[in-house]
């Protein structure tokens, strides 16, 4: 670590035992793969919640964003103050509790209306995750290793995600079984067992982390507690509009795409390919898990690669590398006329996706000073939901139900989402550069002046 970092951390407050950092680390990933398989998981119950429950492409797209995305991102500033003005665990666990028995609830919809409630909640408790998770890691580890704790704990997007697809085809599979073993599932549709087995877990992960995590001490912040006001952020954010505004909207223009990807990708191969829902489960889970988790872990390693080589920009880097990626593989996933050229252009594209999510954290953690980085962050969040998830799912429905009608318009719906928003985050990313640097060095000489 070098000196002007060094001199950021008080010497009062030693950072915390490496093992017990990564224990840490461990726990929130594990949190993240949980929140994403609740958030995602009804991407694949499409058929028989349209079937139960009657409801449309155009109701399914707002079910899978707006109604998550709603509080989700209104909460999301308030959280984030809150995660850097308090103790971040408690608050970390009650929103885990929370999404995951939202998350349960779901199964006892018997309308859009009640499952759109239902998904409410589940926004309302993953809305506190990432400020926390984020705030915390920052405080776990010093400044040099930051980037590859932030790209293990995004291994955990690709765990959830993969699992939302192989474990739901493999509950949609095995739902008679357990219907048939269990006298509480038996009068319960597959559907609604999935929603169960999904949000379980959560509920016992909040009871380890309440009773094994630790609250450390904060590292770079301002010694007095700024009162609750939008003042400072504004104010940080018109220091350094460019910077800010580079890595807010070129990394929120990807994550249109990765929430396409998230919401219809297995529609894609149902409808355009003629896939089963289990199959394509099972398929898209193990395609993507491994080569996911590769690309988060390695996400990490190449910033502080990048880094060491005088590359401060390191962070918008790796989110221009997920950009082009869209461009490229996800486009040509969409529109090539067989399911297994789509399944490698789907692999393809998921070695980079994970690079847009670490650019975000590692970049945030670099511009933006201690005490407001909960705040960055929340503010990210809320654009994520309100721009990316919600357009990235309704957006897809929309043109698919308006513009390309056919059976297999879905592959052409995706198609020019990934292509038109890939580009425009590419484009956007690499104009702010040269702003992104300047920040990062005028964050670094206010921590060592603390």
């Amino acid at each position: 670590m070098n000196a002007t970092l060094a001199a950021a951390a008080p010497p009062d407050h030693a950072w915390p035992r490496r093992s017990r950092a990564w224990y840490v680390v461990a726990l929130l990933t594990l949190a993240y793969a949980l929140a994403i398989l609740d958030r995602v998981s009804i991407g694949l119950l499409i058929v028989p919640l349209q079937k139960a429950l009657h409801i449309n492409d155009t109701q399914f797209g707002l079910l899978q964003g707006m109604a998550f995305s709603l509080f989700y991102s209104v909460l999301g500033l308030p959280l984030g103050m809150w995660c850097d003005r308090s103790r971040r665990v408690p608050l970390l666990v009650t929103g885990l509790f929370l999404w995951s028995a939202a998350t349960i609830g779901c199964a006892f919809a018997s309308s859009f209306g009640g499952l759109f409630f239902a998904r409410m909640l589940v926004g309302i408790g993953e809305a506190a995750l990432v400020p926390c998770a984020a705030s915390l890691i920052a405080d776990y580890f010093e400044p040099d290793v930051r980037p590859k704790a932030y790209g293990t704990f995004v291994t955990g997007s690709s765990l959830g995600t993969a699992a939302a697809m192989a474990l739901s085809g493999l509950f949609l599979v095995t739902a008679d079984q357990l219907i048939a073993g269990y006298d509480a599932f038996r009068a319960m549709a597959p559907w609604q067992i999935v929603f169960i087995l999904c949000g379980s877990p959560g509920i016992l992960l909040a009871f380890i982390i309440m009773t094994t995590v630790r609250e450390p001490a904060r590292h770079g912040a301002a010694a007095a507690t700024p009162p609750f006001s939008l003042r400072p952020i504004l104010a940080l954010f018109r220091s350094h509009p460019a910077a800010f505004g580079s890595l807010m909207l070129g990394t929120v223009l990807n994550l249109v795409c990765v929430y396409a990807i998230v919401g219809w990708f297995p529609a894609l191969f149902i409808r355009a390919h003629g896939w089963g829902a289990a199959e394509t489960g099972w398929l898209l889970g193990a395609v993507g898990m491994p080569i996911s988790i590769f690309a988060a872990v390695n996400s990490g390693w190449v910033i502080a690669w990048l880094t060491k080589r005088g590359h401060e920009d390191a962070p918008l880097i790796a989110a221009t590398c997920c950009g082009l990626s869209m461009v490229v593989f996800g486009t040509f996933a969409c529109i090539v006329p067989s399911g297994p050229l789509a399944l490698v252009g789907y692999a393809l594209n998921a070695l980079f996706l994970n690079w847009n999510i670490s650019g975000v954290y590692s970049g945030i953690a670099l511009i933006a000073p201690n005490e407001m980085r909960g705040q960055v962050m929340a503010i990210h969040n809320i654009l994520s939901g309100l721009v990316a998830l919600t357009a990235g799912n309704f957006i897809v429905g929309f043109l698919s139900d308006t513009v390309f009608t056919q059976p297999t318009g879905i592959a052409w719906s995706l198609g020019t989402v990934f292509f038109v928003c890939g580009l425009a985050a590419t484009l956007v990313l690499m104009a702010g550069r040269r702003a992104f640097r300047a920040a990062a060095k005028a964050n670094q000489k206010r921590e060592a002046a603390l």
